[in-house]
């Protein structure tokens, strides 16, 4: 099978969120099936080629009609070293002028005050559409034996794929099978258009599909997706979800009119590949120790953590503050160990983006209770999002000195360290579709806390991990106090869940079995109810 995939992000290439790793793995994964993969992505100003082979630049140019010009794409050709499969790479001055794939930069938010640090791109719906276009005007540049059985669009940045590759004249993707995958259907993630006028400016699109896709006055990608594609997400939880008008405000409106349509959602569970954190493995895992979590002999974890709390004295040394685990990082506050002469300090950690859906201002709200009730709780915060949660943090490390610490930024090495140092993670999205933490999390011998949402939802309580059901400040306080006496008075049944989650993690939700036994069988059976394209459109080259 010819599978294109096409996508803002994929680990390696350009990071931005959880896509990045879900990208990859399919990748990775399709391939080693033995289908024919191709990755159609952006090159940005952050773009790394370290994990290419091959590369071509200049292997085609393209002249595509957008917002009422013609701008032209510039492709770069290469190949993953790791595994069989291409890479597309889009070339234009709109991507490679960012430094980040959705939101600016401080650097950028210096060089122009317009650009604020954290917020989306003024220009997202071209580069969208720009994406989009790129990727069906590249039908022209092969044979028609090798166009895609399959096009797989990740998340609502590409969700407008299959409308352009339905419409392009000449017909070269009549046999091809659309699907795109909702990474995110949270409000501030569809990438909507505020009314038909923009909508119709940026897409070219029909009419009528753009007034059948409204959500009130605005144009919404996934709807228009739904005309010319299969769609999935990526979770089995979270598509329920997704299909319950009740979910209306945690989708901004799109549960209820996918419920209503009766439009299908295909929830498949992500899975992870064990292979690419192996804690046993530091040249793996990038851990400055190994450690083994399948049998819960935690001398290496805690290992790990001594390397850490060094890196979180109150006064670093040169070499460690130039170290690679502090790169791109900022540092507020500092962990003192109280360890010695009494019961043993209680570590969690909330690693993600700082940002109003993953609940991290009900956590800190919860952390300034927990730390006035404990003297030997100790928190970990790493992550960069919204400049006022990001204050809020800053001003937690500053009022319980020694008992918090924040990195800001991001740095892949320190975000595993930070998490294989903890007893818990705290996940307390208000929504989640699937989440990757909790597994990474338990992998690492590190005990998930999560409020039962979404993806969140694949954590067997009390087995794997601990859920809590409302999002309040009550519930996720009874379930830090539960793990601190977990941790305090029932250490080996807490040893005995490591072990657990580790295996059920290695052996359940491998990105193999995932691929194999869902994705290509969904694929497969899309494949059989091929239909011609509903209308036609100019050509796009």
């Amino acid at each position: 099978m010819k599978i294109w995939i096409v996508s803002m992000e994929c680990a390696g290439i350009v990071e931005a969120g959880g896509v990045k790793d879900v990208t990859y793995a399919f990748c990775e994964n399709f391939a080693k099936e033995g289908n024919d993969v191709t990755l159609f992505i952006p090159v940005f100003a952050a773009n790394s080629f370290s994990s290419l082979k091959n590369i071509q630049e200049h292997s085609f140019k393209a002249d595509i009609s957008l917002c009422g010009q013609t701008v032209q794409a510039d492709y770069t050709t290469a190949q993953f070293i790791d595994f069989p499969g291409k890479v597309v790479l889009v070339n234009h001055p709109a991507f490679s002028e960012k430094q980040a794939v959705y939101v600016y930069t401080a650097e950028e938010q210096r060089l122009n005050p317009s650009h604020v640090c954290g917020t989306g791109h003024s220009d997202a719906h071209f580069l969208d559409a720009l994406l989009s276009k790129a990727a069906v005007s590249y039908g022209a540049a092969v044979s028609a034996k090798d166009l895609p059985d399959v096009i797989h669009c990740q998340d609502a940045s590409t969700a407008v794929t299959p409308c352009y590759a339905a419409l392009m004249q000449p017909a070269y993707f009549e046999k091809t099978t659309c699907f795109v995958t909702i990474h995110n259907a949270g409000p501030a993630y569809h990438h909507e258009f505020c009314n038909i006028d923009e909508a119709y400016y940026y897409t070219e699109l029909p009419w009528n599909w753009l007034m059948d896709a409204t959500n009130g006055v605005r144009v919404e990608p996934f709807l228009l997706a739904s005309k010319n594609a299969v769609l999935t997400t990526v979770s089995t939880y979270y598509a329920v979800e997704l299909l319950d008008p009740a979910n209306n405000d945690a989708t901004d409106g799109l549960s209820g009119i996918f419920a209503a349509r009766k439009i299908p959602v295909f929830g498949i569970t992500n899975g992870i590949d064990y292979c690419h954190y192996s804690p046993e493995c530091p040249e793996i895992s990038g851990l400055p120790f190994p450690m083994e979590t399948n049998s819960a002999e935690l001398k290496g974890k805690y290992r790990n953590r001594d390397f850490f709390l060094r890196l979180c004295e109150k006064d670093l040394s040169d070499e460690d503050k130039n170290c690679a685990y502090m790169e791109h990082l900022f540092r507020y506050g500092y962990l003192s160990s109280g360890d010695k002469g009494g019961a043993p300090c209680v570590y969690f950690v909330y690693h993600g983006r700082i940002v109003w859906q993953k609940g991290i201002s009900l956590l800190l709200q919860v952390m300034n209770a927990v730390l006035k009730e404990y003297d030997n709780v100790r928190f970990i915060i790493m992550g960069q999002g919204e400049t006022a949660i990001e204050n809020e943090v800053q001003g937690l490390a500053d009022l319980f000195a020694g008992k918090v610490v924040f990195f800001k930024g991001y740095n892949g090495r320190m975000s595993r360290l930070c998490v294989a140092a903890a007893d818990f993670s705290v996940l307390p999205s208000y929504f989640e579709p699937c989440c990757l933490e909790d597994f990474i999390s338990q992998i690492f011998g590190t005990v998930p806390v999560a409020h039962e949402t979404g993806g969140l939802r694949k954590i067997i309580d009390g087995e794997t991990g601990f859920l809590y059901p409302q999002n309040t400040f009550e519930s996720l306080h009874a379930a830090l106090e539960k793990a601190v006496d977990l941790r305090l008075n029932h250490f080996n049944t807490m040893k005995k869940m490591v072990r657990w989650a580790s295996h059920f993690v290695k052996d359940s939700y491998s990105w193999e079995f995932v691929i194999r036994n869902k994705y290509l069988k969904l694929f497969e059976k899309n494949m059989k109810k091929r239909k011609k394209p509903v209308d036609t459109f100019s050509r796009l080259v």
